[in-house]
């Protein structure tokens, strides 16, 4: 089912709400390969809070137009930036607002085709990644005298290894969604490009079958251990922090109702 509310039209990228609770963030630069200027980053991080405050969205799906799906940050604008003496600062939350994201909902990342440097460090934080098999993924800046160190070497580092990770930073070649997919960043492999954002429809929609506390609370769990690494900080704050949230919420009673009265759920909007 499609949402009531409009889209939103800006420079460089829309916002659609395809589905109830869902909204997608689309990249639509495809003369520039869908760069990033700093204009750019900032009005969609700023769609990023937004998502986190609406109690009536559960899922964020962020895709791009054309042949890729973010080629990164617009060189030629730190070309200019360079000759005027400023620096391009890497802080959080990191190019359109999600390199360093921490967040409170679920984002896909419905990866077109290229994805290079920046944009292959906002993949790298996404929560799930649905892919074109033949997808370009490089993180080309040692080409470029320049080193991504806005939040994925970690990432990377956690999600596909130590070696892979020295192998595409240190050399900048190219590998495609079908090998990231065995390497274990790709979640969901699409055939070919015009599927990918279908399938990641599905995959948002799979989600919001579920209560969005469980959304929220179960991210957050995933997330910690991953960031942290600690199982038992982990398990702690979930036990004594988030498990009393889900308890004291109305879904949380209303998924154990529909379970004994054999019903589908009827879920509200998460207050976490």
């Amino acid at each position: 089912m499609s949402s009531s509310r409009q889209p939103l039209h800006f420079r460089h990228f829309h916002v659609s709400f395809p589905q109830e609770h869902v909204i997608q963030v689309t990249l639509n630069r495809p003369e520039k390969l869908n760069c990033i200027d700093k204009t750019t980053s900032r009005e969609i991080a700023e769609v990023w809070e937004s998502f986190d405050q609406d109690e009536s969205l559960w899922v964020g799906i962020i895709t791009g137009v054309g042949r890729a799906f973010c080629t990164g940050a617009d060189l030629h604008e730190w070309n200019d930036m360079n000759k005027a003496g400023v620096v391009n600062d890497m802080a959080a939350p990191g190019l359109a607002g999600l390199p360093r994201r921490s967040g409170k909902k679920p984002i896909i990342a419905a990866v077109n085709g290229l994805c290079m440097g920046g944009g292959f460090e906002m993949v790298a934080n996404c929560d799930i990644v649905v892919a074109a098999a033949s997808a370009e993924f490089s993180l080309p800046e040692a080409k470029r005298g320049i080193v991504p160190v806005a939040g994925c070497l970690p990432r990377l580092a956690r999600t596909i290894g130590l070696q892979r990770t020295m192998d595409l930073v240190l050399t900048g070649r190219s590998v495609d969604g079908r090998t990231l997919c065995e390497w274990g960043l790709v979640t969901r492999l699409v055939d070919d490009a015009a599927g990918v954002v279908r399938a990641a429809l599905q995959v948002a929609q799979d989600m919001c079958r579920n209560s969005p506390d469980a959304l929220i609370v179960g991210r957050v769990g995933v997330r910690m251990s991953w960031e942290g690494g600690s199982v038992e900080e982990t398990v702690s704050a979930l036990e004594h922090e988030w498990y009393p949230r889900l308890t004291e919420g109305a879904n949380f009673a209303e998924g154990i109702r529909a379970f004994v009265g054999k019903r589908a759920p009827k879920w509200r909007d998460s207050k976490l």
